[in-house]
């Protein structure tokens, strides 16, 4: 075989990966990694699955269970249409233009586009980070149409929809009918959930939701309202009747922090169908910063070890979006591996920076990506030598006023300059707290060798 996969072309691999698909078992699951690698030169990916590999190989690991589950979950055909955009796609073919677009403008364009298509929601929750925009832009769709189209010839098969709340969006399923080739991400709170949106999303095959929970009952509804738990929880019915995959998402508070990092929060979600848990942390840039809500040094150290030891010992992914800083070398925004399309065709570094200089509805999607904005945030990037320490809103807060400054960028909603004006002085006090306990860390886990990096192959040739 090994003479046979010397001489496999790329196509040759993705046919042959593509018949084994509906032939799963232990021995053809290390089988599809080796021709995997015909897919790609890129030495990155290639190590990441190497480590596939190797977790393939090993009795009872996490993330062999997690690959396995996720196979027996979908039908043939969606087994296909997973490996077709979000593998095949997304990873190897989106690479290759990625690579072209790279020699041909100077940068490289992105992994990940995240479109915000409306601000409209049925629900109005604490704290969210978007309640300083109001709830009325929304994108037309032959605009969100064309963005779309700009991203597949780019090279960027990876689109992820937040809001507002998407299933209020009315063009959701026509967009991602219309891209194919696309893999997407849906965030949704769950509330508008049918069974008849759950199976077009499963019939479209190329879409994971996600959805938002930010606990047990009593965190869930203190955050997003009297009754929403249990509307989430027909919400998991329908999607796991429907073999659609699902992950969850938690905002992680001061005061929820404990229980959404719990093991028995993991199983629970687990049990309901999840695949993947992701953890953003409260941040102050809606305009009506309340500090008291974020995360405390020790509360975030906390996460970050309950994510590591989550990895060890269950089978489900998991994204920690500010501790897995030392994974992807700091700050992944500007387009250096992701960036933001909000409501009114804003263009943002990401989803929590809310400034920019261009719009999509002005601008194509090559320029704004190569704006003095986007090229100076790059430039400075990582913000920090300690990769616990990536962020350039809460953790390098004076690098953000520096961007603001050098590049005249302007803020896209009322009450987003607020944190680098009239909190100033807060912002910089809350990143020093942090720092003091995040440089200790660093040297004596990171430096010194002590602590392994524990996030899973694809986690990494994510967010590299």
């Amino acid at each position: 075989m090994s003479q046979n996969l010397k001489t496999m072309t790329a196509q040759q691999a993705a046919r042959t990966i593509i018949g084994l698909l509906p032939k799963i078992s232990d021995e053809n699951l290390v089988r599809l990694t080796h021709f995997g690698k015909r897919l790609t030169h890129d030495p990155e990916t290639l190590r990441a699955i190497d480590r596939v590999q190797a977790y393939l190989k090993t009795p009872d690991h996490p993330a062999k269970v997690l690959f396995r589950k996720v196979l027996d979950y979908l039908p043939d055909q969606r087994r296909i249409r997973l490996f077709e955009t979000l593998f095949n796609g997304a990873f190897f073919e989106g690479g290759k233009l990625r690579d072209k677009w790279e020699a041909e403008l100077g940068f490289r364009p992105p992994f990940i586009m995240i479109l915000s298509p409306t601000l409209h929601c049925n629900l109005r929750c604490k704290g969210c980070y978007t309640l300083g925009y109001g709830m009325r832009p929304q994108l037309p769709l032959e605009i969100a149409d064309r963005l779309l189209w700009e991203c597949e010839e780019l090279g960027i098969y990876f689109v992820t929809i937040l809001g507002g709340e998407p299933l209020v969006y009315p063009h959701l399923f026509t967009l991602i009918e219309r891209h194919p080739r696309i893999f997407f991400q849906v965030y949704t709170n769950g509330t508008l959930m049918t069974r008849e949106k759950a199976e077009r999303f499963a019939e479209l095959g190329n879409t994971v939701v996600v959805v938002s929970i930010e606990g047990g009952e009593h965190e869930t509804d203190r955050w997003r309202g009297e009754g929403v738990y249990r509307r989430i929880m027909k919400c998991f019915e329908y999607l796991n009747d429907a073999r659609v995959i699902i992950g969850t998402s938690a905002t992680v508070t001061r005061q929820n922090v404990q229980v959404v990092s719990s093991f028995r929060f993991i199983d629970e979600m687990i049990s309901m169908g999840s695949m993947a848990q992701m953890y953003f942390l409260y941040i102050p840039v809606n305009g009506k910063a309340d500090f008291s809500l974020m995360v405390t040094p020790k509360q975030r150290d906390h996460l970050r070890r309950q994510v590591i030891r989550t990895r060890d010992t269950r089978p489900i992914f998991v994204l920690d979006f500010w501790n897995d800083g030392p994974y992807v070398e700091g700050c992944i925004a500007g387009g250096r591996r992701y960036f933001h399309v909000n409501a009114n065709g804003d263009v943002e570094p990401c989803v929590y920076t809310h400034i920019a200089q261009d719009n999509i509805k002005e601008k194509p999607l090559k320029e704004a990506l190569n704006s003095p904005l986007f090229r100076h945030i790059r430039t400075c990037q990582p913000h920090n030598p300690n990769h616990l320490r990536p962020c350039m809103i809460i953790d390098n807060p004076q690098v953000m006023r520096e961007v603001i400054q050098k590049t005249g960028a302007r803020f896209t909603h009322p009450g987003a300059e607020e944190i680098y004006t009239v909190h100033k002085d807060k912002m910089d006090a809350y990143a020093a707290r942090w720092g003091e306990l995040a440089d200790r860390i660093w040297k004596t886990e990171y430096q010194s060798g002590g602590e392994e990096t524990n996030e899973s192959p694809v986690q990494q040739v994510v967010l590299k």
